[in-house]
């Protein structure tokens, strides 16, 4: 494990002086990261497992333990005046998963470690899920994250056109929009 938070360290050294001005640390979908935050994978019965609520002053809640390392270990090595990010499940969409209050708690912890931006995702973490898609499928939850956690997101999904993304971010539901398909705008 200790391999791993000095290999993500040393990718963001690699970021940085490769002149990137925006760095996300991916904690969704199952991912490696992603898989200590979710219930569904995340079985340990040691530290790095448990609830994410936990004693958050000094004990960090098990689940959200390592994710949280790794992003410390990057924000080191990562320039302050860069935006520092990380992407969350704010629902796995099955049956004893992460839900928006467990992404909030994970959102409250980041901030407090110097995240500045939170893209939120959804499922992906098993095969078992319950997918909602529509245009503004998690919109819901980057308005939940953004406004009870505190800290700017951006939201994602099947938001294709520049009307939806200001209408989410006008309403104060995300600060930023991923469009897909963006080049089908422009005629390419």
């Amino acid at each position: 494990m200790a391999a791993i938070v000095s290999d993500f360290a040393a990718a963001a050294l690699s970021a940085r002086d490769a002149g990137f001005d925006v760095l996300v640390v991916d904690m969704a979908r199952g991912y490696l990261l992603g898989s200590f935050l979710s219930p569904l994978t995340n079985r340990r019965a040691d530290d790095y497992g448990g609830d994410i609520g936990g004693d958050i002053g000094g004990d960090i809640g098990g689940r959200a333990r390592f994710p949280l390392e790794v992003f410390a270990a990057v924000r080191n090595e990562w320039p302050q005046d860069r935006i520092l990010g990380a992407t969350i499940t704010a629902s796995d969409w099955a049956r004893g998963g992460t839900t928006v209050d467990d992404a909030i708690a994970v959102a409250r912890l980041l901030v407090d470690a110097g995240c500045d931006l939170v893209e939120v995702s959804a499922g992906g973490t098993v095969e078992r899920t319950r997918p909602r898609y529509d245009p503004y499928y998690l919109v819901s939850y980057s308005d939940r994250i953004r406004n009870e956690a505190g800290v700017a997101t951006m939201a994602t999904g099947a938001l294709g056109s520049i009307d939806q993304a200001n209408t989410i971010v006008a309403a104060g539901r995300a600060d930023l929009c991923l469009l897909l398909g963006v080049h089908e705008l422009d005629g390419r």
